[in-house]
């Protein structure tokens, strides 16, 4: 296992009037290599937990293993330096983070702060903005001066010059227009499936959940209510209902056909889908 929370809780201003339980003994384990989706209402403890994965947040009680570190409570975490270089946090709006003159120097800050000679650094920077489709001809630009998206993409380019083997996401395509969300979410199932990165993935799109992770946890007032096969959750109707989850449109269409007579069974794929309209109507 990549990742494995064993009785984690997480309170904040702990010992005080203010105190709040954001999560509640938690035990998970995120599979290496796996693109996993975290869900939840808001305030249910996503951003908390996911905090846990590099050190910017340390557990109350309880033991986080990340990789070959470990985070226990009450203790001072070591190497922090080094979990941070193999755990890349993308933040819900990354491009508030750019502030370098050029979008070479913002990509180059990671590298330089983990010591990359030169030659290590300028391929890495090559690379990862060659990845995420900066053209060359802009990085001497500032990033500023760049579209939402392009902004996007040059903050998470910063993230991947580092080379982490963990990238956790925050509500990845916020903000974005379709086409941008779904070019986003593409050049993440690239780096899963052909860099072999592991993916965590918070999220409130449920089409974007069912269609692209491997797995789902599903976390309500700071605990765990579910953890596993992204599939088999969405089979429970009545439980995206209770949780307060808007069906994923592919589902919510199968369930219109289902009421004209046409079940489509386990089929998730719009063409097959579309395919078994078309036979119906012979």
């Amino acid at each position: 296992m990549a990742i494995k929370f064993e009785n984690v809780c997480h309170d904040y201003a702990p010992n005080t009037p203010f105190s709040y339980a954001a999560l509640k003994d938690i035990n998970l384990e995120i599979r290496d290599g796996k693109m996993t989706a975290i869900i939840g209402a808001t305030g249910s403890g996503k951003s908390t937990l996911v905090q846990h994965l590099n050190g910017l947040l340390r557990p109350t009680s309880g033991s986080v293993q990340i990789l070959d570190h470990m985070i226990i409570a009450n203790e001072k975490a070591k190497n922090l330096k080094a979990l941070r270089s193999k755990v890349g946090l993308v933040f819900q709006f990354p491009e508030m983070q750019l502030f370098e003159e050029t979008i070479y120097k913002d990509v180059s800050f990671g590298p330089k702060n983990f010591a990359f000679d030169e030659e290590t650094l300028n391929n890495s920077v090559h690379s990862a903005l060659n990845l995420v489709g900066i053209d060359q001809s802009l990085w001497e630009r500032s990033p500023l001066d760049l579209s939402g998206g392009q902004k996007r993409r040059v903050a998470i380019a910063g993230v991947l010059a580092t080379n982490p083997e963990i990238i956790v996401l925050d509500e990845p395509t916020a903000g974005l227009d379709p086409q941008g969300s779904k070019d986003m979410m593409d050049l993440f199932i690239k780096l899963n499936q052909e860099y072999q990165k592991t993916i965590i993935m918070v999220s409130h799109d449920m089409d974007h959940v069912l269609k692209y992770s491997d797995d789902v946890v599903v976390l309500k007032d700071g605990e765990i209510f579910y953890a596993g096969d992204t599939k088999a959750f969405f089979k429970e109707a009545d439980l995206l209902e209770e949780l307060g989850f808007v069906a994923p449109k592919i589902l919510q269409l199968k369930r219109m056909l289902k009421k004209q007579g046409l079940d489509t069974k386990d089929e998730l794929d719009i063409e097959n889908i579309a395919k078994m309209v078309k036979e119906a109507r012979k």
